[in-house]
C-alpha cells in the first residue's frame, strides 16, 4: 500500500498565472547568459556589419544589466560566501567518504586520539573535581564496556541512559559504543509517563541512572507506567531498592583493557536513540548512526573554526544532540578537552570559562539572554572565551550579546534527524544560515525553502503535483534532499516508522525525489541570508491576519520585569482563528505592584506591535515550562487556554478602550464561553 503523502495544497490557476504575468523579470541565468554568448557570437562574426553589432552588443548589455543586474551583483556580493560554504560542503563529504573506507566505529575513532593525545586532559567534572586523561579515560570506557559483555549484552541491544551532566554518561555510552550496544540518551527531567514512554520505544533491557535520579525510574516502576523490573536498573551510588544494581561496585572490579572483540561495530551501525525536545508532545527517538555522528561533529569543528587545542565548556544537556555530539564530539573525534557542569548556571558561566580557561562553548534556546540579564561581572570581561556556537540567538540581542561578551557567534540550524544543516559561517547578524543565490554555487546545495499555505502550514502544490521552491526574499518551509546513495543525505528517522514518514514530503521538485521537512518557517532574504520566522504550528490567525509568536516574543522578553514569557494562540467562542495569549514570570525583586507591571506591559505591547497581534490575554505565573534545551513548551498552557486555574497563577484580559489588562473575573470567563462577550 502507498504511503499517504503529508498534506499539501494544489495551487489555483490564479496563481500560476501570476507567476508568468512578468516572465521577462523572471527567466533563468541561463537564458540570460546564453543571449549574451549569442550576441558576443555576432559581435564577432566577420560577416556581420560592425555598424549593426555594436549597438546590438549595447543593447543586449543594457537589456542584461536593466533586468538582471541587481541579481548578478547580489550573486558577486555573496559568491565569496557561498564558494566559503561549497568548499565546507566539500571538505565534510571528503571526510566522510575517507572514514567510510575506514569503517571505522566511533570507539574507534577515540583510539586514535587516545595515541594522538594520551595524557592530555579530556574531561573534567566542575562539581566532583573529578580528571581524566585520554588515556584514563578510555581505561574508564573499558571497564563500562567490560560490565556490558558479563551481563550478556551484545550488539544491537539497547540500555537506557538517565543521567545528569557527568564524564560517567560519556563513559557509559562509549563503552557502550565499543561493543555494539545502543544507548537511549533520555531526558533527565522527565518522570512518569514521558520517563516510560522513552525507555518503553528504546526497548531498553535495562537502565543506567545516577543516585539521584533513580526515584524517577522507580516512582514510573511503581506506579505501572513503566514495565521494567527493579534489577535492570543500575544506579551509579547506592541504590535505594534491594533489587537494583550498585553499578559502581560493578565497575569497580571490571577491567580495563579493551573488550574483546565478539561482534562487528562499523561506522555504519546505530550508535543511539536522541530524542526529541517534546515542545509540541510526547519526545520522539531519533535513530543516530556511528557516521552521522562523526559527520555533525566535523561539520561543527569546520564551520566554526574548533580546534583540538580548544577547552570546551559543556553545560548544555549531554543527552541532547547540542551538548552531546556538537560538544562532547569535540573531544571523542577531534582531541579536544571538555569542562562539564551538570547543569546551566547563568551566575556561573563566566566565572567557570573564566577559571578553567575555556575557549569554546555552546548556547540554545534562551541562554544568551540568561547571560545578558546578569549583572556585570569581572570574568565576562577576562575571559579567553573566542567562540560560542549553537542556535536560537534572537537578532534583537545579538549584537549586543557580541559586544558586551566579545565573542565570537557561530549560529547553526538544523534538526537531530534532519538530513541537512545551515550554518552562518560569517556572523551575519540574526540569520541562523544562507542558501546560496549564485547560479554557480546553489545547485550544490541539498537546502531548498518551498512556498506554504501560512493559516495551515501545508505545503503549496502546482498542479502537476510538484512544490513551489522560494525565491529570494520569501518565506516558506525548509526542505533537505534525502538520497539513499550519499550518507549525509541519509534520513534513518525515528524508531516508530510512522513518525519517520510524517516528516518525509515526496514529488518535491521532480517525480520520484523526497525531502525531509522540518516544520519549521524560514525566511530568505535577497542576498540569501536565512532567518527563522516560527514554526509552522505557533503562527496562528487573529482578525483576519497571521501573528507570528515568536514576533510578539521578541517584544515581551526585552521588557522590564519580565523574566520569561511565551506566547500562544487560543479558540474563542464565536470568534474565527485564535487569540493571543502571553503567559509571563516577572523578575525576582521587581517590587511594582502587579497593575504597575501590567501597565508597562500593555504601553509596550500596544506600542510596538499591530493591534491584531497584541496578547488578548496574559497569565502570570511562577514560571513556564521548558525542555531540557531551554525551548519553550506551549501544549500545556493551550490546553489551560484563558479560563484555566492553577496555583499562583493571574489571569488578565486586555481592555482596548481603556487600552490596559483587567482582572479576567469568572463573569467575564462565562460570558466569553457563551459567546457574550464582545471586547475581544
Amino acid at each position: 500500500m502507498a504511503t499517504k503523502r503529508p498534506s499539501s495544497t494544489a495551487i489555483s490557476k490564479d496563481f500560476i498565472k501570476k507567476e508568468g504575468d512578468d516572465i521577462l523579470l523572471k527567466l533563468s541565468w541561463q537564458h540570460s547568459l546564453t543571449g549574451f554568448l549569442i550576441v558576443l557570437g555576432i559581435f564577432q562574426s566577420p560577416a556581420v556589419p560592425i555598424a549593426f553589432s555594436i549597438p546590438l552588443l549595447i543593447f543586449s548589455m543594457v537589456y542584461i544589466a536593466y533586468f538582471f543586474g541587481d541579481f548578478w551583483y547580489r550573486s558577486y556580493q555573496t559568491l565569496h560566501r557561498d564558494l566559503s560554504g561549497l568548499h565546507l560542503i566539500l571538505q565534510v563529504k571528503f571526510d566522510l567518504w575517507k572514514r567510510m573506507k575506514e569503517n571505522k566505529s566511533i570507539g574507534e575513532i577515540w583510539g586514535e586520539m587516545v595515541e594522538k593525545f594520551g595524557d592530555k586532559t579530556a574531561f573534567f567534572d566542575i562539581e566532583t573535581g573529578r580528571k581524566y586523561s585520554f588515556r584514563q579515560f578510555d581505561a574508564h570506557a573499558n571497564r563500562y564496556a567490560n560490565f556490558y559483555q558479563t551481563r550478556g549484552l551484545r550488539a544491537g541491544d539497547v540500555i537506557a541512559i538517565h543521567m545528569e551532566n557527568s564524564s560517567d554518561f560519556v563513559a557509559a555510552w562509549l563503552g557502550a559504543a565499543k561493543v555494539g550496544v545502543v544507548t537511549a540518551w533520555i531526558n533527565s527531567n522527565l518522570r512518569k509517563e514521558p520517563l516510560a514512554h522513552c525507555v518503553h520505544t528504546s526497548e531498553a533491557k535495562a537502565a543506567i541512572t545516577s543516585q539521584s535520579l533513580q526515584f524517577a525510574l522507580l516512582e514510573s516502576i511503581s506506579s505501572g507506567h513503566l514495565s521494567m523490573s527493579e534489577d535492570s536498573l543500575w544506579v551509579l551510588g547506592s541504590p535505594i531498592h534491594k533489587d537494583s544494581l550498585n553499578l559502581s561496585r560493578q565497575l569497580d572490579v571490571q577491567s580495563t583493557r579493551k573488550p574483546a572483540k565478539i561482534d562487528d561495530v562499523t561506522f555504519k551501525s546505530v550508535l543511539c536513540f536522541i530524542y526529541t525536545s517534546g515542545t509540541t508532545g510526547l519526545p520522539k527517538a531519533a535513530v543516530m548512526k556511528h557516521f552521522r555522528y562523526y559527520s555533525m561533529v566535523m561539520g561543527a569543528a569546520l564551520a566554526f573554526g574548533l580546534r583540538p587545542s580548544d577547552r570546551l565548556y559543556v553545560s548544555l544537556p549531554i543527552y541532547h544532540t547540542a551538548a552531546g555530539i556538537l560538544g562532547i564530539g569535540q573531544c571523542l573525534v577531534r582531541g579536544s578537552s571538555c569542562v562539564i557542569r551538570r547543569k546551566f548556571s547563568a551566575s556561573n558561566f563566566w566565572k567557570d570559562c573564566k577559571v578553567h580557561e575555556c575557549t569554546a562553548s555552546q548556547y540554545i534556546g534562551e541562554i544568551c539572554r540568561y547571560l545578558l540579564a546578569q549583572p556585570g561581572c569581572v570574568e565576562e570581561s577576562t575571559h579567553k572565551m573566542r567562540i560560542m556556537y549553537g542556535n536560537g540567538l534572537r537578532a534583537e540581542i545579538w549584537q549586543s550579546f557580541v559586544d558586551r561578551f566579545g565573542v565570537k557567534i557561530g549560529e547553526v540550524y538544523g534538526s537531530t534527524e534532519g538530513t541537512s544543516n545551515l550554518v552562518n559561517i560569517d556572523g551575519h547578524v540574526g540569520a541562523c544560515g544562507f542558501l546560496p543565490i549564485s547560479p554557480l554555487t546553489k545547485k550544490m546545495h541539498p537546502v531548498r525553502l518551498v512556498k506554504v499555505n501560512t493559516e495551515t502550514g501545508e505545503i503549496l502544490r502546482r498542479p502537476n503535483g510538484l512544490c513551489v521552491a522560494c525565491r529570494p526574499g520569501e518565506t516558506g518551509a525548509m526542505v533537505s534532499t534525502i538520497r539513499a546513495d550519499n550518507p549525509l543525505l541519509q534520513f534513518e528517522g525515528y524508531l516508530n516508522r510512522k513518525e519517520t514518514d510524517s516528516k518525509i514530503i515526496r514529488d518535491v521538485f521532480a517525480k520520484g525525489d523526497s525531502c525531509f521537512v522540518s516544520g519549521d518557517l524560514l525566511h530568505w532574504d535577497r542576498l540569501g541570508y536565512v532567518y527563522f520566522k516560527d514554526r509552522t504550528g505557533d503562527t496562528f490567525r487573529w482578525k483576519g491576519e497571521n501573528v507570528s509568536t515568536t514576533e510578539v516574543e521578541a517584544i515581551l522578553h526585552p521588557t522590564y520585569g519580565v523574566a520569561d514569557a511565551t506566547v500562544y494562540g487560543v479558540t474563542v467562542p464565536g470568534n474565527e482563528g485564535r487569540a493571543g495569549m502571553a503567559a509571563v514570570v516577572r523578575t525576582e525583586g521587581d517590587e511594582r505592584s502587579e497593575m504597575s507591571f501590567l501597565d508597562t506591559l500593555a504601553d509596550r505591547l500596544l506600542t510596538s506591535l499591530p493591534s491584531y497581534a497584541v496578547p488578548r490575554f496574559i497569565r502570570l505565573c511562577p514560571h513556564v515550562d521548558k525542555t531540557g534545551t531551554y525551548k519553550l513548551v506551549k501544549t500545556n498552557l493551550q490546553r489551560l487556554s484563558y479560563g484555566g486555574k492553577m496555583d499562583g497563577h493571574r489571569l488578565f484580559i486586555l481592555n482596548s478602550k481603556l487600552r490596559a489588562y483587567e482582572l479576567l473575573d469568572d463573569e467575564t470567563i462565562k460570558a466569553i464561553n457563551e459567546a457574550q462577550y464582545a471586547n475581544i
